[in-house]
């Protein structure tokens, strides 16, 4: 029976990160890729494995979701990447649907998920991205290995609602010009019009000189009769 390893841990910023192969040596090796980008210490990495069965889809979803259960019990994390074999270490090289139809996005309902899956293999890869485009997956990048020598991957974004998140917040109204005034006396109304703009201060309009074309306009001259 196929085994299933996951290494994982926590990052200071609150992010659970999920390696899981069907290798421990990998799944081990790619948890450090992820915890040292994190700030994360190698001896706080954690691990479990155990048989996958060789079952239905339904039946390999539910073990999936029984070991994800049983390690991030207890935690708090706003944020998950997961990364791991696309076939979910089954014997069958293929992509297994529960990674590609936004299962993993509805355990982890109300947190930012974000999958890396990947295969040895381009054909599967291929797969993979067929699956990802038919169920319009979302903040995940399907692809190739890095021990592949045939290198294929595709990116696809997070949900708006994620990237919402990082928006421009709004100002707040009161700290914007207003396009209305209540005008009580010309003192306020000159106010108002220095706080738009118009005048550089409200005295401007009250020591104001001659003009320059005042200045250099000749000056009137009336003819006698």
């Amino acid at each position: 029976m196929p085994k299933i390893y996951i290494t994982y841990a926590i990052t200071p910023d609150k992010e659970l990160i999920i390696s899981s192969y069907h290798e421990g040596t990998q799944s081990k090796s790619n948890a450090a890729q992820l915890a040292r980008k994190a700030g994360v210490s190698l001896k706080d990495l954690k691990g479990i494995n155990e048989d996958f069965p060789e079952a239905s889809q339904s039946a390999i979803q539910n073990k999936l979701l029984e070991l994800l259960t049983s390690i991030t019990h207890g935690l708090d994390f706003n944020k998950v990447t997961y990364r791991g074999d696309l076939n979910l270490c089954t014997s069958n090289k293929a992509p297994t649907d529960c990674l590609f139809d936004g299962t993993l996005n509805r355990f982890f309902s109300g947190k930012e998920v974000h999958l890396i899956l990947e295969s040895a293999n381009k054909e599967y890869v291929e797969e993979g991205i067929q699956l990802a485009d038919r169920n319009g997956l979302t903040g995940a990048i399907i692809q190739t290995k890095t021990s592949s020598s045939d290198k294929l991957s595709k990116f696809y974004p997070a949900p708006e609602e994620q990237l919402n998140n990082n928006a421009v917040p709004i100002p707040d109204q009161s700290a914007l010009a207003q396009d209305t005034v209540n005008i009580r006396d010309p003192q306020t109304f000159s106010n108002a019009l220095a706080k738009i703009g118009v005048f550089n201060t409200a005295n401007n309009s009250n020591n104001a000189g001659p003009t320059e074309e005042e200045k250099i306009s000749p000056p009137r001259t009336t003819n006698k009769t």
